[in-house]
């Protein structure tokens, strides 16, 4: 009878060591702060080139592209105005309808906000439209008679399952396809109280502190 006992705690030894590791443990969620890459400070393969288009299929680290996106560096010019990086050395343009995304591990009902820099390149209406989870908003940049020269915003949303897609998009069609939004120091913050309504941008005129 012992032995039998014994035999059958072996077996279901057994059947749990070769149990599919993802039923044991799930991925712990994301930490406030920067995502990955998201100052997109680490170096494409190849190494940083000036004025570097990167059209969908190749990389930027941790990120997924759709369309042409530009990797800029500080001091870049364009004409005879110089292109605004936020914060760092460099930061990515968005060429006409082209976007940029990743997939980050969140707390399946907790309340978290994507913040960001942007800046627009040109004397035009320039837009970025952004999505998080299921919420999605458009903002018109307003950067153009900034001391700075870029904001900073923010997006709440509501995780509603154990992972959430974080995507920017240019929706717009410019004349001019050097234009297009300059996007930078994009991070993740876990809210804590429901002051913050999910689904509305907030730029940094708001009381909302960024990480």
């Amino acid at each position: 009878m012992e032995r039998g006992l014994v035999a059958l705690l072996g077996l279901g030894l057994a059947l749990l060591l070769l149990a599919p590791s993802r039923r044991l443990a799930s991925a712990a969620p994301v930490e406030d702060g920067l995502l990955m890459n998201g100052d997109f400070e680490t170096a494409p393969p190849g190494g940083f080139v000036k004025s570097a288009s990167v059209s969908e299929g190749a990389a930027i680290p941790s990120w997924t592209i759709n369309g042409t996106v530009e990797l800029i560096s500080a001091g870049q010019h364009q004409g005879g105005m110089i292109l605004i990086v936020p914060q760092g050395d460099h930061a990515v343009r968005l060429g006409n309808d082209a976007g940029i995304g990743q997939v980050v591990e969140v707390e399946k009902g907790s309340e978290y906000a994507i913040t960001f820099s942007a800046a627009r390149t040109c004397a035009q209406l320039e837009s970025l439209n952004i999505s998080a989870g299921s919420v999605s908003q458009t903002v018109d940049l307003q950067t153009l008679y900034s001391i700075e020269g870029w904001d900073a915003y923010a997006l709440a949303f509501q995780a509603v399952d154990e992972q959430a897609s974080i995507e920017f998009r240019n929706p717009g069609m410019e004349d001019d396809p050097t234009c297009g939004p300059i996007l930078d120091n994009v991070a993740i913050k876990k809210l804590f109280s429901p002051d913050k309504a999910k689904g509305m941008i907030y730029n940094h005129s708001t009381t909302m502190k960024f990480p």
